[in-house]
């Protein structure tokens, strides 16, 4: 059987749990940042696609994951001298 959220996230607090961020922000995520959600008319709930959410998350952790990697690698670089 098919379920609901299978198809379409509805709401800002379950969009944002599902991607780890505060409900509060949505407007910002989605302005700023490319969170894929959007509302009818700009009327009633927000809505998103689950396999929206996983692309933003992996661009997210791609865009992010070398500046986590390399400040490591740097704070070891300084540890040896």
């Amino acid at each position: 059987m098919l379920k609901s959220q299978d198809i379409c996230l509805k709401g800002a607090r379950e969009i944002c749990d599902a991607v780890g961020e505060n409900s509060r922000n949505i407007i910002e995520l989605v302005r700023d940042k490319g969170l894929p959600a959007w509302k009818r008319e700009d009327k009633g709930s927000w809505r998103a696609l689950p396999e929206d959410l996983h692309r933003w998350i992996r661009e997210q952790r791609d865009r992010n994951i070398s500046n986590y990697v390399f400040r490591e690698r740097w704070d070891t670089l300084e540890g040896d001298e």
